[in-house]
């Protein structure tokens, strides 16, 4: 499909629909004020802990003041107003975009991605602009704290990998290749479920019984697009080659990326993988670099992060893959590169024209896998699409970029967005559940096989 206005979209854009029908309203009105409130009252919690200096403490307040406002102005459809300089690096391109495309939109008139990237980059401008704050992240003690209390189900998965891994290498046949790559990546796609931002309140039980339900297959019943196979046939003629993977959540999530990560690197299909991580917090759950680095040490001492419950043999495949992983990112064989257009205003098909430097990066790789549903969005646009579209014509000029790498999504459905999908498996759908397109239950991967085609 030809390239179009962020403003001028060829299918209607989300948009609160005004009688609260809707998943976009229902996450103006309800969901994301929830999330800001949290904020708020962590980032209270945290106040009172800053002993050492009375100056933080009072920042604090102006701080949370701050928040309140932002709260207000979106709960009471205010206009969407410039962002203030802060250090960060895209504040004029916010601004120019916003005065270009969205100047006189409020909350409710704004599209859904219009104004949920622009409340997370509003939020990082309150800390951002701060003397004491500019560097807190308002979201590491949920994620911290959901990982951790998850250890157990952590080294289970650990040790299955390792376990496969090395199975691979005993027998590197093309099927035991296939066989794992497809368990792997169905794994990778259903720890998009972790996502804080829509399941605030998961437990260890939780995600042993998420990865139960991937070892056994049960969830490929809900993989409504599936492009596995056509994947692994670019795969397969990887050698030595580079795969990018763009991150959304980080805690259980990130863990199966990387996982994922190892064993492309283990098997000898990737040469280097390059992580892209957010460069500040977003979306709750979204992995910053040092939620990276956090988890290879946690894994290496799970202790020292409080971990408890775990065996002598849980703690031996937990250390071992963290000392291995620390290896490979000091070798360069694993990379971090955290652009700031993943934060930035604009949706994905408009990286050869106004992230050109993030592009030209991404073409270096033989395959980039877009992780969860905000890059989803981001990638086709968060339009009602016709759930019939091909995915290679709604992600529009990077599939037909000459130069393109294999585009890759693995998502679950958060939003009530979709493509790629057979219009009968979408009636038998909404006949089923008229919330599967944002209940977190269904997942797509898709293929755009640029240059591999």
């Amino acid at each position: 499909m030809e390239s179009f206005a962020p403003n001028n979209t060829p299918f209607p854009p989300l948009i609160a629909a005004k009688d609260g029908s809707n998943f976009t309203y229902a996450s103006l009105h309800d969901r994301v004020p929830h999330i800001l409130t949290d904020v708020i009252n962590d980032f209270y919690a945290a106040i009172q802990s800053r002993t050492d200096s009375d100056e933080a403490v009072a920042e604090g307040k102006q701080l949370t003041s701050a928040l309140s406002r932002l709260k207000h102005e979106m709960v009471t459809d205010k206009l969407l107003t410039p962002l203030e300089e802060d250090g960060v690096g895209d504040t004029a391109k916010w601004n120019s975009w916003l005065a270009k495309y969205f100047l006189q939109a409020t909350w409710y008139s704004a599209p859904f991605l219009v104004w949920e990237p622009y409340l997370y980059r509003r939020i990082a401008m309150i800390f951002k602009r701060s003397q004491y704050w500019n560097t807190y992240d308002f979201f590491a003690s949920r994620k911290k704290n959901t990982f951790i209390a998850s250890m157990v189900a952590v080294a289970k998965l650990c040790a299955r990998v390792d376990k496969l891994t090395r199975e691979c290498l005993e027998d590197p046949s093309t099927t035991k290749l296939h066989l794992a790559f497809i368990e792997m990546l169905q794994a990778s796609l259903w720890g998009n479920q972790t996502d804080l931002s829509m399941f605030p309140d998961l437990s260890n039980e939780r995600l042993e019984e998420m990865q139960a339900q991937i070892s056994s297959g049960e969830n490929n019943s809900k993989i409504v697009s599936n492009d596995t196979d056509k994947i692994w046939s670019i795969v397969s003629r990887i050698s030595k080659g580079r795969v990018d993977i763009v991150l959304d959540n980080s805690g259980f999530e990130l863990l199966q990326d990387v996982l994922l990560a190892h064993w492309l690197v283990s098997v000898g299909i990737a040469r280097q993988i390059v992580f892209h991580p957010k460069r500040i917090p977003w979306y709750v759950s979204d992995v910053t670099n040092q939620d990276f680095y956090w988890l290879i040490n946690a894994l290496q001492d799970p202790q020292s992060v409080g971990a408890s419950g775990l065996s002598s043999s849980d703690e031996a495949v937990l250390k071992s893959l963290g000392n291995q992983w620390s290896s490979l990112l000091a070798s360069n064989v694993w990379v971090l590169k955290d652009e700031l257009f993943w934060t930035g205003p604009y949706g994905y098909r408009y990286l050869p024209s106004e992230g050109s430097d993030t592009w030209m990066e991404l073409v270096n790789a033989d395959c980039v896998i877009f992780k969860g549903d905000l890059n989803y969005r981001k990638l086709i646009y968060d339009l009602q699409w016709p759930v019939s579209t091909p995915f290679i014509d709604a992600i529009g000029p990077i599939a037909t970029d000459p130069n393109a790498p294999a585009v890759v999504s693995l998502r679950t459905a958060k939003c009530d967005t979709i493509v790629g999908v057979d219009p009968q498996r979408a009636r038998e759908l909404f006949a089923l559940r008229k919330d599967w397109m944002y209940s977190g239950e269904y997942g797509v991967i898709q293929l755009s096989p640029g240059r591999w085609n």
